[in-house]
């Protein structure tokens, strides 16, 4: 070998060397964060990160099932929540390629006898300005099984929010009528879409959609965390969120999704309509899982989380990831140890009603249900007089009154500041 080629040789093992070691350092950073965490039963998923179009992470943490002491792994499927919506996205704009759908079509074209179908479109129903409402039913109804069909027949039980195309509401009802307008448009299931359009493409082999009359394997339990750790989310069948939360994934799968997108795999389309400004990112939330994923074509890097514990601790490790894989300044990881008084005394219906943020949007329910109180699903621990904690988010709830002592509102103090929430 010529001293030319020796001196290259050299200096191409030397950058090697720095690169591997750089990259340890950074799973290390990330593994020495998410641990405490998991060790203190406050977090239970798995974290995926990639640099340069390569894994350099991958690792599974906390429990798939508390009730036999199951532990996640690696190919854990999770309910991906929301992250389900972009897939319906796809087959959205699939069909249009392939014509049989068109952005304004009415939803009376498809679904003749639903209310105010003629003023609806669906693509007002893709971005969330139909009118339809979020939510629209209770809760105990979201344990029964339902197929698209028999769901779209309660979505049309439900009062519009709007007048359509006049303002915005986020309607997971509304993705799940969406879900039922392709069915009709391709004459096919959305089972049968999904798989065609969205698995397929990028061999997604481990991902399904929800059917509780079927067996998912490696299917993670969620749950809640409270005070004392793991707590037993409530029962649900995911098909009231078909199209909208239904689907169940790995954080391989969810990998190969987004770079099936950013690579071209489900064409041009899909490819300008998800990548922003050189980013593609999702995530949602529904009962205990959880599910993030964010890759930075520009800067060359992703994280996926994946969690099957709703817990405030999924927030900080996702901040974490991003100032890790972007190299800005880290915070060492700190469980929260809230003053939590069970005896305070608190007249809870006080501070029963809907919030909504400086008392704009949808906002939240506040409720008393069995003498305990909850935010939405998730419930709130007492701290002292109108104080309470929400582990979910790691937060610390102060309701305001006003001169006669009635609750006009709360402040909100969490890992993402404080904010103020009017009561309605």
């Amino acid at each position: 070998m010529n001293k030319s080629k020796l001196v290259i040789s050299v200096i191409f093992i030397a950058t090697l060397s720095a690169n591997l070691l750089a990259l340890e350092k950074e799973t290390k950073k990330i593994d020495d964060f998410i641990k405490p965490f998991a060790d203190a039963n406050h977090f239970s998923g798995v974290v995926l990160a990639s640099k340069d179009g390569k894994i350099v992470y991958e690792k599974a943490f906390g429990l798939a099932n508390v009730e036999h002491n199951v532990p996640n792994k690696v190919n854990t499927k999770f309910g991906i929540a929301s992250i389900t919506k972009g897939m319906t996205s796809i087959i959205f704009i699939k069909l249009i390629e392939e014509g049989k759908i068109k952005i304004d079509d009415k939803l009376s074209k498809y679904i003749p006898d639903f209310p105010n179908g003629d003023k609806i479109t669906v693509q007002m129903i893709g971005r969330h300005r139909s009118g339809i409402k979020h939510r629209i039913m209770p809760e105990q109804e979201e344990t029964i099984r339902y197929t698209p069909a028999k769901f779209v027949e309660k979505v049309k039980k439900s009062e519009l929010a709007f007048e359509p195309g006049t303002d915005n509401l986020y309607s997971s009802a509304g993705y799940a009528t969406l879900a039922r307008v392709l069915e009709i448009a391709s004459g096919k299931s959305f089972d049968e879409l999904l798989e065609k359009y969205v698995f397929n493409p990028a061999n997604l082999a481990n991902t399904t959609d929800y059917d509780s009359l079927k067996i998912i394997k490696n299917e993670a339990s969620c749950y809640l965390l409270e005070s004392q750790g793991y707590a037993a989310a409530p029962k649900k069948d995911y098909s009231f969120l078909v199209g909208a939360g239904s689907v169940f994934s790995t954080v391989r799968d969810l990998y190969k999704y987004a770079n099936g997108i950013i690579s071209g795999k489900y064409g041009e389309n899909v490819q300008q309509n998800f990548v922003r400004n050189g980013i593609v990112r999702s995530n949602g939330s529904t009962n205990g899982f959880r599910a993030n994923m964010r890759f930075d074509t520009n800067n060359k890097y992703g994280y996926i989380l994946v969690s099957n514990l709703g817990s405030g601790a999924n927030d900080l490790i996702l901040n974490h990831l991003r100032n890790v894989l972007e190299g800005k300044k880290i915070q060492t990881a700190k469980i929260p140890k809230p003053k939590i008084d069970l005896k305070a005394k608190n007249n809870l219906q006080d501070f029963e009603g809907r919030y909504r943020f400086n008392g704009k949007g949808s906002g939240f329910k506040i409720f008393e249900s069995e003498n305990k109180l909850y935010a939405g699903p998730y419930k709130l621990i007492p701290m002292g007089k109108d104080r309470y904690y929400s582990f979910w988010s790691y937060a610390e709830i102060t309701f305001v009154r006003n001169e006669k002592g009635e609750v006009k509102g709360l402040e909100w103090v969490g890992s993402a500041g404080k904010s103020n929430w009017i009561k309605d």
